[in-house]
């Protein structure tokens, strides 16, 4: 067997074990942990604590209005909202100043220069955070009623928790980019976050949706600058310390996925670099044998960006060598048996997905139409943005890394998820 053959196996294999890795361990969760869960209000306890729910916001005028409303209406005693204007130079800060003038839970705290996410969210957590949780959203995040109690009634539980990360659903699904990407949400990242309960540690909690203890929050050192995706390291950090990360996946939350191509690039770009930023600054778990809990979700890791430079060094040799040689090295990336393996495989995957997602997203099965496309074509994406951002991942400064720029929004139509 040569190099290549070797290398084309280990493409085909790798996708395919986790996903049958994904798709068992999502049942069991939903079996041992989901099921059994009441989603009934008589079960909630009588007492709540207080909640401060942080809003960073830059340029997000189109959006922010939808998400200002929907806070409004939580069902939950005592919360209060810091909306964190990182420096926008649009009419986000007006929008807000008017919903602070009609709810006086709401605040703004408006920042003159732009300070990036990760500082954006530590200055208010510094001066405008006293309650015992702080729940951070997106500002196109739009939570139903009874979320909040969802994320924070675990931390009631368990004294040793210290980060609850939420469902978020997505809901814009016109054109092909927004279908694949509502699939992934579920038939992916619902299903890791599931599995990865299963086996005890999980990558990363949801930015956009995520409740911290807040003495943990502080005890770590607040989020990190020095990486283009904040909430994995701090995910992380939470980790190191040996506090325990949940996901409740009845904590849902609604949330708009790029409807372009080149703004789904935009974020896989970002999160390809993250994960670059990961390994780099987390690798320090191996000095550690406290840390061995880590080592598999590491490995993980490290073995999907492996794949990821196989598949797209390989293809590029095929298409290479195919043109000017005539005699083909590499991997092909014409869909052969095992595209069509993988395929199935999506599909199963996507359909024990919309099974376990029914109760909070019954129309996601009229996605599954899409889901061998997304295989075929944005799983390959992802991977050509995971070699693209290798240099700067790898070498580049981290000063900066957290630096932001808002993708682009659009308004939030009302949401067809529940059937």
């Amino acid at each position: 067997m040569t190099i290549w053959e070797i290398i084309g196996w280990y493409v085909f294999v790798y996708p395919l074990a986790m996903s049958i890795i994904w798709t068992s361990a999502g049942i069991y969760f939903w079996w041992r942990r989901e099921k059994s869960y009441s989603r009934k209000p008589s079960q909630w306890p009588e007492d709540w604590p207080s909640v401060t729910i942080l809003v960073p916001c830059h340029n997000e005028e189109v959006s922010i209005a939808a998400t200002c409303t929907a806070l409004q209406f939580l069902n939950y005693p005592d919360y209060r909202v810091v909306f964190i204007d990182d420096a926008s130079t649009d009419n986000t800060a007006n929008i807000i100043r008017r919903f602070v003038g009609l709810n006086p839970n709401f605040h703004l705290l408006r920042l003159s220069e732009n300070q990036g996410k990760a500082n954006a969210l530590n200055i208010a957590l510094s001066v405008a955070v006293t309650t015992s949780i702080t729940v951070v959203i997106d500002a196109d995040t739009i939570l139903l009623p009874d979320t909040l109690k969802y994320l924070v009634y675990p931390f009631l539980k368990q004294p040793r928790l210290g980060a609850v990360t939420g469902n978020p659903i997505s809901v814009n699904r016109k054109n092909l980019i927004e279908k694949l990407q509502a699939a992934e949400f579920s038939s992916i990242i619902g299903l890791i976050k599931r599995s990865q309960r299963v086996f005890g540690r999980v990558l990363t909690v949801s930015g956009c949706v995520v409740a911290f203890r807040t003495e943990v929050l502080k005890e770590v050192g607040g989020f990190s600058p020095y990486t283009a995706t904040e909430d994995i390291d701090i995910t992380w950090k939470i980790q190191k310390r040996f506090y325990e990360v949940w996901f409740v996946p009845q904590a849902v939350a609604l949330i708009q996925s790029p409807a372009t191509l080149r703004e789904y690039w935009k974020q896989l770009k970002r999160w390809a670099l993250g994960g670059w930023h990961l390994l780099r600054t987390h690798k320090d778990i191996f000095k550690s044998w406290h840390w061995r809990y880590l080592y598999p979700v590491y490995f993980d890791f490290v073995l999907g960006y492996l794949w990821a430079f196989c598949f797209v060094f390989g293809t590029l040799l095929w298409a290479i060598s195919s043109i000017f040689f005539h005699y083909p090295l590499g991997i092909s990336p014409i869909p052969a048996w095992y595209g069509a393996f993988l395929s199935v495989a999506g599909v199963v995957q996507m359909s024990v997905a919309a099974f376990l997602n029914y109760d909070y997203d019954r129309n996601l099965w009229k996605t599954l139409f899409w889901v061998p496309w997304y295989f075929v074509f944005l799983f390959a994406f992802g991977a050509l943005t995971v070699v693209w951002t290798a240099p700067k991942g790898l070498f580049g400064s981290l000063a900066g890394a957290g630096k932001w720029k808002s993708p682009k929004r659009v308004k939030m139509e009302k949401p067809d998820i529940r059937g």
